[in-house]
Formats: structure tokens, sequence, C-alpha cells
């Protein structure tokens, strides 16, 4: 895709269709103004009154023959005073997707008045335009890869213009940075929707360090052999029921002196979970095959630090396992221990994430971090909990937790905290080793799979816990602006926008 940011007027611009942009307040006005432009085309549009700038709402015309574009797309930004980053991203694909369904190949988005939007949102220039550029360029996707007839093209050109020179530097570093998070996102979302009878876990390590190469950061992979070397029993054991073997990844990128201390992204990497011998009820299990969507947000976050060229360093760590219920499958009442000698109690084989992950979360204190950010698929009980809008935040560190916090309200890829009180840890407690992995039924589950984790952290380094078993695919059922049916991506956005305060 083709992407250009043009200080022209709307009519100057040569594509298949324009979109403009009419705040509530103030839609008459631009109507006429456009209609100027335009020589009378829209004269029965402001004679009908049919569009009168609603958020959300929108309406097509076709211009005359004289015109450098033959279709003109006005979209309602609502009230002015009201305006927001998400409503902006949400504008932008709405837009993207209804002139994609025409079949559009080149096509220019007005951008508003950055300077009005700033002072109403108190966002930068830049943020702003990010939105922008995001609403549209995450529209630019598709999960049909396997139709035999797949007929989604994404735009091949996009031009984003103004007739103000204005903030012109700001907004084409924005465009460029929100090209190369969106790509990311969409290398996420590919990974999480590919069906786990491609993605096996050897497969995603080949896809990774594949992509690494041309992104610009380094990938170092521990095959079984050298899992159990490393008495890694939590990957090791979750694995055993597959004929698949687990892999586990390191990813690497240096963009600071290799003395500072580096940030560590942990991803739990299961590339199907059939929830072991403590089998998954077959409705929904389909939908296993994404139970690696905070691994995919690691390598998303790993392709966009790397091509944007933060000044930090970064580690990622990604367990990759099958969860199969074999006749060699770990089973319910088995004593594992993990990679730094925890024993562990198996109550319930669908509780693996956590197993793969206390290894990863222990392997993580070589680096002497200074932050660790696990994220994960982790409990159904956190659906529960927030639904599809919100991921589940636990951590040990508050100053880490807020920043987390900020980051997701800045990207909509929104957070909110949940206690790790001690009180807790008693609900974990075996009587045959020093825990076990999961906690009573129905009883704080997404906490309970938090204080698991906080086990093998302790307090070796800041740390924090994203459960994002609500937001890493189904959010399409309550907010599909930007995303489509299958895998979000989540995560990525969050973790360049956090890793940004990291780069120095």
């Amino acid at each position: 895709m083709k992407i250009k940011y043009d200080v022209k007027k709307i009519k100057d611009i040569k594509a298949d269709a324009v979109a403009s942009v009419a705040f509530e307040d103030m839609a008459g006005q631009k109507l006429h103004w456009l209609n100027t432009l335009f020589k009378g085309n829209l004269d029965t549009l402001i004679e009908t009154n049919d569009f009168k700038g609603k958020a959300a709402t929108s309406i097509l015309s076709y211009l005359g023959p004289d015109n450098r574009s033959k279709r003109l797309f006005i979209m309602g930004l609502g009230n002015s005073k009201e305006i927001t980053l998400e409503s902006l991203r949400k504008t932008y694909a709405t837009a993207a997707k209804k002139i994609h369904a025409l079949k559009m190949s080149t096509v220019g988005f007005e951008v508003p008045d950055l300077a009005l939007i700033k002072s109403i949102t108190n966002a930068s220039h830049y943020e702003i335009m990010q939105a922008i550029c995001e609403g549209v360029f995450l529209t630019q996707y598709s999960p049909k890869k396997y139709y035999s007839k797949n007929d989604f093209t994404p735009f091949n050109e996009v031009i984003f213009f103004t007739d103000s020179p204005k903030y012109t530097r700001e907004a084409t570093d924005a465009l460029k940075d929100s090209k190369v998070i969106c790509d990311a996102v969409i290398v996420a979302r590919e990974l999480e929707n590919e069906p786990s009878n491609f993605l096996t876990p050897d497969r995603f390590a080949e896809y990774v360090k594949k992509s690494s190469i041309k992104a610009g950061y380094q990938v170092t992979v521990f095959d079984e052999k050298k899992i159990a070397q490393l008495n890694m029993g939590g990957v090791l054991n979750v694995g055993k029921g597959s004929i698949n073997p687990p892999r586990f990844l390191i990813l690497q990128y240096f963009g600071a002196n290799k003395s500072d201390k580096p940030v560590v992204l942990v991803g739990k990497g299961v590339t199907f979970d059939s929830g072991g011998i403590s089998i998954k009820p077959s409705a929904g299990m389909d939908q296993m095959k994404m139970d690696m969507g905070g691994a995919a947000a690691v390598v998303g976050a790993f392709e966009a630090v790397a091509r944007l060229k933060y000044r930090m360093n970064l580690i990622g760590l990604i367990p990759a396992v099958e969860n199969m219920p074999d006749a060699n499958a770990y089973k319910p009442g088995d004593v594992i221990k993990s990679y730094s000698g925890t024993s562990i109690e198996i109550d319930n084989t669908d509780a693996e994430g956590r197993l793969v992950l206390a290894d990863a979360l222990d392997y993580a204190a070589n680096y002497k971090p200074r932050a660790v950010i696990d994220i994960c698929t982790l409990t159904g009980a956190a659906v529960v909990c927030f639904g599809h809008l919100l991921a589940g935040l636990m951590g040990n560190d508050k100053e880490l937790s807020k920043k987390i916090y900020d980051a997701g309200q800045k990207t909509y890829e929104r957070v909110w905290e949940l206690p790790l009180y001690e009180e807790y840890d008693k609900l974990m407690k075996s009587e045959v080793a020093d825990i076990k992995n999961a906690g009573p039924a129905r009883q704080a589950g997404t906490i309970m799979g938090g204080i698991f984790l906080k086990k093998f952290v302790q307090d070796k380094y800041p740390w924090a816990h994203l459960d994002i078993a609500g937001v890493a695919f189904g959010l399409a059922e309550s907010t599909e602006e930007y995303h489509t049916i299958g895998a979000t991506g989540y995560g990525v956005r969050l973790f360049t926008e956090l890793l940004r305060q990291y780069s120095h």
C-alpha cells in the first residue's frame, strides 16, 4: 500500500473516492464550502438536508465528470465538543470499510483541523493524526486467507490531505509510524487466526525467525531437548501430550547500549488448547487456535519497535506448546517442577498457560530487567468479569501498572487492575507441593491466575500481568469498526505506546 500526506484542497485530490469530514455543529457550513468547491454538485444534498454530521453517519455523493475524483464520501464526526481519539479512530475506520466495499483502489481522506481537536482532547497533533491513520489502516485486513476465492484486496494507495500546511511534520511522522504499527498488528492477527494444523510450535518459531530478519531483531529457539536440559518443567509437561514438541523462543532487540537493562515481554504461546486431560467442551474449542494471542502480541510489538528503531533494549520470551490429551499427557494429580525448582501440583490440565509462563517468568530474572510484562489469554473468568472490552491487569509495581493503564487509555486497548491480596494465596495452597495450579472453582478465577504467577516473580523485578482472554478475539461482537471477526491483535498498540516511554 502506498501512503502519502498532501497539502491540497479536496477538489485537487485525484482518487477513486475522496472522504471529507464534518462536525455536527458545523455541518451546514462544511456542506456549503464543499458545494462551492465542487461547483454545485451538492445542491440536492443541501436541499434535502439528508446529512447532519451526526457521529457514525455518512453519505455518498457522485461528482460530475469535470472533477478529479468521481465520488465524495462525507463522514459525520458528531459534536465538535465531544470528539475523542477513539471516535476519530472509529469514524475513519467506518468510512474506510464502506469505501473499501465499493472496490476502490485509490482513496483520499481529509484530515480535519488538528488544532481544534487538540484544544478539545488535549492530545498532541501527532496523536490525533495517529488515531486517524489507525482507523484506516486497521481495516485493511481480512481473515479470509483460506477462501478458495478470496476477493479481499487492500487499498492500493491512501492519501491523507489537508489544505493547511500547519503541522505537516507531525502529521507525516504519525502517518509513517502508524503504518508500521498497524502492519505489526496485522502480523499478530495473522498469527492468531492461523489454523493450528498449520501453526504448530515449531512452525510458529520458524515464522518468527524469518520475520525477524526483515524487521531487525534476533531470535533464538530452544527445542525440546534444550528445554529439558533447562528443567523447564511447565513447558515440557504441557507439551508432552502432543506429537508437535514444544519450543521456547527468545526474541532480542538492542536499540541502546547492551549494558542498559531491558524490558522483558512474556507471551503465552499455546498454539492449540484442548484442555488436555481436563478436556474443554467442544463448543467454541475451534477458537483455541488463538490461545497464543499473548505470544502474537509480543511478536507484533517486536515488529513495531524494531522497525521504529526505539532507543531501548527489549527481550521477548515465548513458550510455544500444544496442550493435547495424548496417552503421554500430564495428568491431574501429577507433581512437576518449574525452571526455578518450585514444585507444582496439577489440579487442572486446562490451567496450562500459567505453567508455561511460570518457566518464562523465572527465566526472565536472568536478564536483570527493568520491568517484565506477561500477556496471555489466561482465564475464561476474564470474559465473565470484563466481557470483550477490557483486559485484566495485575502486578507488583504501581508505577508500571499506571504506565500500562495510561497507554491503554491512549490506544483504547484498555485495562483494569485487579488485586493480588495475600489472603488469596491460601486458595492456591497444595498439600503435596509448593503450590497447585488452580484455585477453587468459580472463585476469583482471573485473580487466581495472577496469584499463581506471582509465586514465580516474587519481588525479583517490577512485574505486570495482562489477562487478555476477553479482548484477544471476539471483540468484533461489541465494537467492530476497526476489527474483523477473529483475532484483534490486542496488545501490539498498547505495548508500542508503552515502550515508547522507555526509548531515550
